[in-house]
């Protein structure tokens, strides 16, 4: 799929912050985040909806997330808790259709915040991106703690 942005950046045509990759998956950091070390788990495999993966990709999706998040918390993010966030279906605010689930770290009384990027993400605006270097200093410090 040409036209999808992760398709793209799995081919390597498209830059991202990379946590981690295997033959199946890659973890990226998410360009607009909602926190600081906001990630990605996405199949390499272009589905659209969850039930289009398998029951062993399923596993594996929250498989990877569960050492991402702990990998996340080693590094100073969500220390407080994570939202695990999968939009599935375009009724659902599925922005991208590849199968995607975010997982935004938090403290304690972020909310406010957060709720100001929220809203640009369920716009469809998404605001501003980060820089590329930043991005690159968390997926490298979640990359040092991760043990997959």
């Amino acid at each position: 799929m040409s036209k999808c942005i992760f398709c793209r950046i799995i081919d390597l045509r498209e830059p991202a912050s990379i946590v981690y990759q295997d033959d199946e998956f890659i973890v990226i950091m998410d360009a607009y985040p909602l926190a600081e070390g906001h990630c990605m788990v996405i199949p390499k495999q272009h589905v659209q909806r969850l039930n289009q993966l398998d029951c062993d990709a399923r596993a594996r999706l929250y498989e990877i997330s569960h050492h991402v998040m702990e990998a996340q918390k080693a590094s100073g993010f969500g220390v407080h808790g994570t939202n695990l966030l999968i939009n599935d279906g375009k009724a659902a605010n599925q922005s991208v259709p590849h199968v995607h689930l975010h997982l935004i770290p938090r403290k304690q009384g972020d909310l406010w915040y957060s709720l100001p990027k929220l809203a640009l993400h369920i716009s469809g605006l998404f605001g501003l991106k980060t820089k590329r270097a930043s991005l690159n200093r968390m997926a490298t410090e979640i990359s040092s703690h991760l043990s997959l």
